[in-house]
């Protein structure tokens, strides 16, 4: 049988210098910590209805989270801030009856579309990765087909329409 004490504050104490120890060594790399207040990361909404030409980009309004401000309201673009790999969703709704199709937009390349059917109002989503570099630019533009879609985004105050996305890696 082994006697002895536990001494909780030294362990602590050890615990927090060894967590320093790490931390101020990374910073002397200059290896950036990521955390909530560095990680790029948005999600906006559509908090009205509109009407939309043809690969317009989708302007969501309302911003609900904009850390590192890489997301535009004003021109509806995420303009990566850093290179990394970040991780985009997005769901629109259609106009009541009415068929809807949008896309995501990686700079001049359309990477994924969302297609709602004409019955009633309908969601559609996409969830994509991407590789960026910085100054890359994200975007959800409409597209519409005259011979069977709609251009017309739904959203009302209960934000049906939402576009976001945040950093996942260096």
């Amino acid at each position: 049988m082994i006697m002895g004490s536990c001494d909780v504050k030294l362990e602590s104490s050890l615990l927090k210098d060894l967590v320093e120890m790490f931390l101020k060594k990374d910073s002397d790399k200059t290896c950036a910590m990521l955390n909530r207040k560095t990680i790029p990361a948005f999600s906006a909404v559509l908090t009205k209805t509109k009407s939309l030409s043809t690969n317009e980009v989708v302007k969501f309004d309302k911003v609900i989270t904009n850390i590192n401000n890489g997301y535009n309201p004003s021109t509806g673009i995420f303009t990566a801030p850093f290179a990394g790999v970040y991780q985009f969703s997005s769901v629109i709704m259609s106009q009541n009856g009415k068929i809807l199709i949008a896309s995501l937009w990686h700079n001049t390349t359309k990477i994924a579309s969302i297609y709602t059917t004409s019955s009633s109002y309908q969601t559609g989503s996409l969830s994509m990765v991407l590789d960026l570099k910085k100054g890359d630019q994200i975007a959800v533009k409409s597209y519409i087909n005259t011979h069977y879609s709609s251009n017309t985004f739904y959203s009302d105050a209960n934000n049906y329409s939402t576009f976001s996305g945040y950093l996942i890696a260096q």
